[in-house]
């Protein structure tokens, strides 16, 4: 599944980039926003820790190729900040804090109706992520990881809908629908049922 998202993903990203199409037909654009990021998954919970969600920061650029009156190609390449917030009970409870950034690189394809001066518009595709940075803290104290706890990419599926206004600004609201299994494993041993899971806003503006 992960490899054949990384072919589609890859090869769109080299078919739209060969377009011929006009420079004023594709849009260039920079948005910006909120992630509430949470860890989804059979193995996300157990009885003594309690998964919450975590804010933190979205926001890169996109460019959009329109395919028509309502139909466009949009693709886009971000920062994103995911992970959790955990409160552990039990004999040693504590509260903790999971980071992991990303640059995504999302491809949608959008559905726009053609009304003046506000367009609603809807739209679906798949992402792919490359991990950045992680860290993990115990009571607002950093706790040194020794090896590796999230792994290196991140694979998922996306679906939204948003408003564009005027032609130029854009707002839209996402979910981000982690389908790898994100949390590293030592060879030989069955990967744990955890994935990312994000809600996300944000405000963009195209030129």
């Amino acid at each position: 599944m992960k490899k054949l998202t990384v072919t589609l993903v890859i090869g769109a990203l080299a078919c739209l980039l060969a377009m011929p199409a006009p420079a004023s037909a594709v849009q260039f654009g920079l948005k910006a926003g909120a992630n509430s990021a949470n860890l989804t998954g059979q193995d996300a919970q157990d009885i003594e820790t309690t998964i919450k969600t975590k804010l933190g920061f979205v926001g890169g650029i996109f460019l959009n190729f329109p395919m028509g009156s309502v139909f466009s190609l949009q693709l886009e390449g971000l920062y994103t900040m995911k992970g959790s917030e955990m409160i552990v009970t039990g004999t040693d409870p504590f509260t903790g804090k999971l980071y992991a950034n990303y640059i995504e690189i999302p491809l949608l394809l959008k559905f726009r109706i053609p009304t003046p001066g506000i367009s609603p518009f809807v739209f679906a595709g798949a992402s792919v992520g490359f991990k950045l940075s992680e860290k993990l803290t115990e009571d607002g104290q950093e706790v040194p990881l020794e090896e590796a706890f999230f792994k290196n990419n991140d694979y998922g599926a996306i679906f939204g809908g948003g408003l564009n206004i005027g032609g130029h600004f854009h707002l839209d609201v996402r979910y981000s629908m982690g389908l790898e299994k994100v949390i590293s494993t030592i060879e030989g041993e069955t990967p744990l049922d955890i994935k990312n899971g994000v809600w996300s806003a944000t405000i963009g503006i195209g030129f």
